[in-house]
């Protein structure tokens, strides 16, 4: 039960803080934030021929709506892996310089 609840409560903070970096990267980091933008011009653009096809092609908007909803997708839970990597990462880092700060002294 408690390994239930620990492990919620970190899949949530997970979940918060790559939102909180993402959302401030789009603000202080000039090469995500220029990423952001273009992707967004090229969605916006892929979206209007689309309605402009749309009565010869109607399942094209349609495609187009899901690719952008699995792409988010995806590049969520791809920040959401590099984060917890990076987490691991950090406590392994740790114990390894730990251990030679011991060797060393």
């Amino acid at each position: 039960m408690l390994h239930s609840v620990l492990k919620q409560a970190f899949e949530q903070y997970v979940f918060d803080r790559v939102s909180d970096i993402l959302s401030l990267a789009s603000v202080t980091d000039a090469k995500y934030k220029k990423a952001v933008k273009e992707s967004d011009a090229v969605l916006s653009q892929l979206m209007e021929l689309a309605r402009s096809l749309e009565a010869q092609q109607p399942e094209l908007l349609l495609l187009i709506m899901e690719y952008e909803a699995v792409t988010t997708l995806e590049a969520g839970l791809a920040a959401e892996i590099i984060y917890r990597e990076g987490f691991r990462d950090s406590c392994s880092l740790r114990q390894e310089f730990a251990a030679l700060m011991q060797q060393t002294m």
